[in-house]
Parts: structure tokens; sequence; C-alpha cells
């Protein structure tokens, strides 16, 4: 047995240095270790090799001195002649002091010596009960698994005096000592590196030189990295009609500035957007010039006038004027169309041409397609009016035709997909 628990021992080692581990034997810490193994009496006691029990508990006074109690239950039978097999239980008390080797490393070696106390009790009819003192020394091995939990193996000589002659109990054991009241090991944090580099603005919407701009949307800019929102206000984000300042507020999201006008811009009108030098990031590089882009809004409608009829004005449809994806006509396409039927009516030598538009998301086919049912549908429902079929040309550009740019395509509800999706109607004069 003594053997075999050498072989377990020489195993812990050679998977201690096959692997560098964790941690370490640490000053001021209690220790806890609920451990098992074998206990091997003296022969002239007459015990069973039997499996035994136990806990200790200590204290590290140092990285390599301890101090440690323990308790210990073996369940035994007994060889003699006289009382064979009869139940014997032994208790193990003891309190022993520790020196480690290497506490810092991974693998702790460490030695024991210590006193302590067995006591025995006998099945009724067998030997009387009885206890002795003892003292006891070995050695063992600690493999540290983590900061606070160690793998240990113990083999330990115990030597008490009995009728006058030697005794020698040998104990093997393996368990886990945890160590409480540990304070974690610092880590060492490398600090990131400062940013330096200065925000660059890398797109808008509308685009510089944009021309056909809904009146009705927001102006955007985004930045190069996220802002300190503190600097994007309305004095460093700005848009003027020349030199008249359009008034609105500012918010920001992510990497990326708004500006709302309070009131529809208006038509056919060159604005200029400009985002002021000295704006933010978070690490608090400034944008180092100023970023100034114009755009233009969509003309106002112009007036087709017949000599001496009143001029004709005719109402755009938009996507909203139609059901989703469709050609079908909403409530609302209607009472537009009603509107134009009553113009044209007033205007008999008027002829119009109907051209149909898309977003950009959908295939370049299917957008043709749409865009060109969209303009007979338009037709038919004039045509049902009382507009002479020959008064009425229709054609579908689809998507190849945008008033505006659209930066992210598969958004169909944003302010540019909305100026996209339309129908116009194109006054031909006789």
């Amino acid at each position: 047995m003594r053997k075999i628990m050498m072989v377990l021992l020489i195993g812990l080692l050679a998977l201690v240095l096959a692997d560098p581990g964790f941690a370490e034997n640490r000053s001021g810490t209690f220790t806890l270790d609920p451990f098992t193994g074998l206990y091997q009496f003296d022969n002239a006691q007459q015990l069973d090799l039997r499996s035994y029990y136990g806990l200790r508990g200590g204290y590290n006074f140092t990285k390599h001195v301890g101090l440690e109690a323990m308790f210990g239950y073996v369940p035994t039978e007994n060889q003699s002649m006289e009382f064979a097999d009869r139940d014997v239980r032994v208790w193990r008390y003891g309190l022993d002091a520790l020196y480690n080797f290497n506490p810092d490393g991974t693998l702790v070696p460490f030695i024991s010596a210590g006193v302590g106390a067995t006591k025995t009790k006998n099945t009724p009819g067998g030997m009387p009960d009885h206890g002795r003192g003892m003292f006891d020394y070995g050695v063992g091995l600690k493999y540290f698994l983590s900061d606070t939990v160690a793998l240990r193996g113990d083999v330990k000589q115990a030597l008490f005096t009995e009728g006058g002659d030697s005794r020698t109990n040998m104990e093997y054991t393996v368990g886990l000592t945890f160590l409480l009241g540990a304070e974690k090991k610092a880590v060492a944090v490398i600090p990131p590196a400062r940013d330096t580099t200065a925000p660059e603005v890398v797109c808008t919407s509308p685009d510089s030189g944009v021309t056909g701009v809904a009146a009705d949307r927001n102006i955007r800019a985004t930045f190069s990295e996220e802002m300190d929102r503190r600097t994007i206000t309305t004095s460093t984000l700005t848009v003027k009609r020349v030199t008249t300042p359009v008034t609105g507020k500012v918010t920001f999201a992510g990497t990326t500035a708004t500006f709302s006008p309070a009131s529809k811009l208006e038509k056919g009108t060159t604005y200029t957007a400009t985002i002021a030098a000295g704006v933010k990031d978070l690490s608090g590089n400034a944008l180092p010039n100023s970023y100034v882009w114009s755009f233009t809004t969509v003309p106002a409608p112009k007036v087709a006038v017949v000599v001496p009829v009143a001029p004709v004005v005719l109402i755009v449809l938009e996507d909203n004027h139609f059901k989703f994806d469709k050609s079908a006509i909403t409530k609302q396409g209607a009472e537009i169309l009603d509107e134009n039927i009553k113009i044209l009516k007033a205007n008999p030598k008027v002829k119009i041409r109907i051209a149909g538009y898309t977003s950009a998301k959908g295939t370049e086919d299917y957008n043709q397609q749409l865009s060109e049912r969209r303009a007979e549908s338009v037709k038919d429902y004039l045509v049902q009016g009382g507009i002479a079929p020959d008064r009425l040309v229709t054609i579908g550009f689809g998507r190849t035709r945008p008033a505006e740019y659209e930066p992210i395509p598969d958004n169909i509800y944003s302010d540019e997909a909305k100026a996209n999706m339309r129908v116009l109607f194109e006054v031909i004069m006789k």
C-alpha cells in the first residue's frame, strides 16, 4: 500500500511539472482541507488497513510556516483470533506545524510534524476502549489549481508506545486545500492608447451638390467616430438660405448628427449647411476645419398656361397614395386624382405624360414593372373620370432617375426613399 501511495504522489508531481499552474501558498490565509485516504495500523494492534476520512483546518502565518488542526475517522475491524471481525471505530486528532518549500510556485512541497491522539471504540464484547497519544511527522505536495484551491497529497508516520514497545501507524491521504481570506492578485492592466486622431465628416445627406431634395426632409452629417454631443448644437451645425439662418433643432445618434428644420424648406432654393471647426470627439480631438456643403430643393411646380384658359397645376402622387408595394390607388390618391380630373377638364387642349418612379430597394426589373403599373393605374383612373385616353401618355423609369440619393436602399421608410417613390405629371402643351 505504501508503494501505491508513493506512485500517486509521483504522478501528482509529474502532472504539476507538465502544467505551469496559476497560484502560490500565501501568508495571512486560513486553510480548509477535506481529505480521504488509507490508514495502516501497526501489526501489533491487529486492526485492518481501512479507508480514512477527515478534515484539516489551519492558518498560514507566513508563506513558509503554517499550523493546522485535524480530525479523522477510520472504521476498521479486529484481526485477533479472540475478537476476529469485530467492528472497531478509531478517531484521530492532531495539531501539526507545516513548513512549505517553494511557496511562490504552483507546486509547493512541505514537511509536517506535530502531536496527536487516537480514540479507539470497540463493539460490545470486544477489546476494551482506549486512547493513546502520539507524535507524527510526514511529507506532502500541494498543486495549486487556481488562486484559492490546491490539490494536496500527504504521507505521514505516527509514533507511539504500547506496553513499553514502540509502535508505528501510517497515513496516506489526498484532498483539496482551500485558501480563505486570500486577496486576489492584481492583474496588470495596460491602459489603452489615447486617441489623438481628429474626427472627420465621412458623408452627408443630402450630399453636396444634390438637386431635387424634398422640402420636408432633415439634414444629416455622419462622422468617422462618435462625437461629444455637447459640442454638436444649433450653433455648430447650421443651415442657411444664402445668409438667412434656418431655424430648427439638432439631435445626435451614434456617429450621426441630424438638423431638423422647424418648417419645410422653400422649393427651388439652394441651402448651405456648415459644421463648425472645433466640434470634438469623445477624446477631445477637434474637427480641424469647418465642413461646408450645399444642396438644392425640388423645384416649385411649374404652371402650364393655355391661353385664354386658366393656369394648369397638377398635383404629384407620392408613395402613400398607393397601397404598399402595389399599383392600387388609395383613398388619398383618388382624392388627388379627382382634383387633377377637374383641372384637365378645364383645360381640354392640354396633354400630359404620366411618369412612374420607385425607390432603390428591389431588383431593377421589378422596380421598372412597378413604376409602369402605377403609371398605367393612374391613367386608367383618369380615363374613368372622363379624360380622353389620347390626352394621356405613360412611362415608367423604375429606380433609374431618383430625386435623391439613398445611402441605405433597404430602408424604405427613409426620407430619400419616400421622395423617390412617386408619380409625376408632365404637361405637354399643344
